[in-house]
């Protein structure tokens, strides 16, 4: 019985030191290369590592060379069960300020092998909070929005694109 602790013990001091030591930065570029053969590019930013992750500041998000978003922190958490990335005070391009507001306060996305095919995002904001998941088997987007009164307001337009629930909620479901 004490051989099967020490083993275990061995066993999650090595994976501990496997994590601790790993080369995040190196982890975040091959990630922002895979990005570019989408045409999203990150840009400006200043990354710092973490304990178990990164953060980075002031990083500029683009798509085919037009700037969408400017991100002013980014931590983003590596673990083997879990990562997770959460975004803080997003100022979105004015592209898209006729459809939305332009401020988002935090977006918070996650995935766990727990349920390895569905990454899910949380994201606040002055239009209300969003509760999405994306499923890669089936390629399906789901999103369940909570509006604010400045959503319901001055964007009635953007909500033609979203069924409305009973409870005062909005959804959308989209195959990609």
């Amino acid at each position: 019985m004490v051989k099967i602790y020490k083993f275990f013990a061995y066993m999650l001091f090595f994976l501990f030191a496997v994590i601790l030591f790993f080369p995040k930065s190196n982890l975040y570029y091959l990630g922002e290369k895979e990005l570019k053969n989408y045409k999203v590019y990150i840009s400006n930013e200043s990354v710092n590592e973490k304990l178990f992750g990164l953060e980075l500041k002031q990083a500029s998000l683009s798509y085919e060379g037009i700037e969408v978003a400017k991100i002013k922190q980014a931590d983003i958490l590596f673990l083997l069960v879990y990562g997770s990335v959460d975004l803080k005070n997003i100022e979105l391009s004015s592209l898209v300020e006729s459809y939305i507001p332009k401020r988002i306060d935090s977006c918070h996305i996650s995935y766990s092998v727990i349920e390895p095919l569905t990454p899910q995002a949380i994201v606040k904001g002055s239009f209300g909070e969003i509760d999405a998941h994306y499923n890669l088997k089936t390629r399906k987007v789901y999103l369940l929005l909570k509006p604010s009164k400045l959503m319901l307001q001055e964007y009635r337009n953007s909500l033609q694109y979203f069924k409305k629930l009973k409870n005062g909620e909005y959804s959308y479901e989209k195959s990609l």
